[in-house]
C-alpha cells in the first residue's frame, strides 16, 4: 500500500513498526533472468523508520546451505514494500 503526501508528493508507506516485530520470519523470492526462483528465509533482527535488518539463513527450504550468497542485509523501506531489481518484496512468513 502506498500512499501519498498533499504537501511534498513524496511516496510514504505504512510505518515499519506496524508491519513487522523483532523476531517476525520473513521471505522474499529471487529470479534470475532465466525465470528461475529462489525462496529466502530469515528473521527480522531490527527495525527503524527507514528500513530493516534481516538475517537470512534459508534458501530454498535448506537452512545456511554452503552455496547461500546472502546473510544479513539492510533493506529500505522502497524495497521491502516493493523489491528490488530481482527481488520480490519481503512479506512475514
Amino acid at each position: 500500500m502506498i500512499r501519498y503526501s498533499d504537501k511534498s508528493n513524496i511516496e510514504e508507506y505504512p510505518s515499519l513498526y506496524d508491519t513487522f516485530e523483532l523476531g517476525d520470519r520473513v521471505k522474499r523470492i529471487y529470479k534470475d533472468k532465466k525465470g528461475n526462483s529462489r525462496i529466502y528465509k530469515g528473521i527480522v533482527l531490527a527495525i527503524d523508520n527507514k528500513g530493516v535488518e534481516i538475517y537470512w539463513d534459508t534458501k530454498d527450504g535448506r537452512y545456511r546451505p554452503v552455496d547461500m550468497d546472502i546473510a544479513f542485509t539492510h533493506c529500505q523501506i522502497e524495497e521491502i514494500y516493493n523489491g528490488k531489481e530481482n527481488y520480490g518484496p519481503i512479506e512475514k512468513e
